[in-house]
This record gives structure tokens, C-alpha cells and sequence, in this order.
């Protein structure tokens, strides 16, 4: 026979509701608790992780201003120290040819000196010449004797006139 209830037994239902209940206990104690800890634990993490990439971000984000402001300054120096050389180099090269004129200024001026002296020396080796010439020729001239006093006198007065313009005219 085969008895169908509406309503289960009292007792059943008491133990039921014990099992259930030792059953939430225990699996309370050793799920829940640490199952609740570990999330616990990992949003914690998780939640450090975002504050040191937050961290991390905003350092990363002032060493690339720091290092921009770096390449910005980096920049200007090079910019400076190439215009400071460009100067120097015209510098230099305005000194160069300062002393290359000079230098050719002075070239030039004892090239004349030398020319000035040469060009004496030549004129008194011609007078020297020419008074010796002119006594040679002088003498054949006149044929006679001359005496020293009127020889120096002649040959004087023949140099002078070698030494003039006046000579070849």
C-alpha cells in the first residue's frame, strides 16, 4: 500500500532542516570563509595594481615631460654651441686674412725696399762704369794728358750728369 501526503513528515522535515543547516555550517567554514578571503584578497591586488599603474602612469608621464624639456634644452645648447662655433670659424677667418694681408702688405713693402736698394746699386754701379768710360773715351778724345786735379774735376761732373735725366738727352 501506498500512502500519498499532502504534507511530509514532521520528523523528515526536522532532520531535513538540521542537515541543510550543519550542511550551510560546514560548508560555510571551509568554502565560503576562504572562497571570501581569496576574493577578498585578489580585489585588493587588484585594486594596488591599478593604483601603482596609476602611480606608474603619472611618473612615466613626468620623467617624458622632464625628458622632453631635456631634448627641448639639449636642442637650444647644440643650436648655441654651433652658432658660437660658426662666430668663431668667421672669427678665425677674418683673423687669417687680417694677417695674410698684413702679411703680403709687408712682403710687398720690402720687395720694394729691395727693389729701391737693387736700383741703387745698379745706378751707382753705372755712374762707376760710366766714369770709367767716359775716361776712357775722354781720353782718346783729347789725346793728351790731363792732370789729376782736372781729371777728378771731369769725372765728377760726368757722373753727375749720368745720374740726371739730362745725360741722355
Amino acid at each position: 500500500m501506498i500512502e500519498v501526503r499532502a504534507l511530509p513528515d514532521f520528523s523528515s522535515m526536522i532532520l531535513t532542516w538540521i542537515a541543510l543547516i550543519i550542511l550551510f555550517l560546514i560548508l560555510r567554514h571551509f568554502l565560503y570563509k576562504p572562497v571570501s578571503e581569496f576574493l577578498n584578497n585578489r580585489k585588493e591586488k587588484i585594486r594596488s595594481d591599478i593604483e601603482g599603474a596609476r602611480a606608474l602612469k603619472e611618473e612615466a608621464s613626468s620623467l617624458r615631460e622632464d625628458y622632453e624639456t631635456r631634448i627641448s634644452l639639449a636642442k637650444k645648447e647644440s643650436q648655441e654651441i654651433i652658432e658660437t662655433a660658426r662666430k668663431r670659424g668667421e672669427e678665425l677667418k677674418e683673423n687669417i686674412l687680417d694677417e695674410a694681408r698684413k702679411e703680403a702688405e709687408g712682403i710687398k713693402n720690402r720687395a720694394i725696399e729691395e727693389i729701391h736698394k737693387e736700383r741703387e746699386l745698379a745706378f751707382q754701379e753705372i755712374k762707376l762704369r760710366a766714369g770709367e768710360i767716359g775716361l776712357l773715351i775722354a781720353s782718346k778724345i783729347m789725346k793728351e794728358e790731363i792732370n789729376l786735379n782736372v781729371q777728378g774735376k771731369l769725372i765728377d761732373k760726368f757722373i753727375d750728369e749720368v745720374g740726371n735725366v739730362n745725360w741722355q738727352s
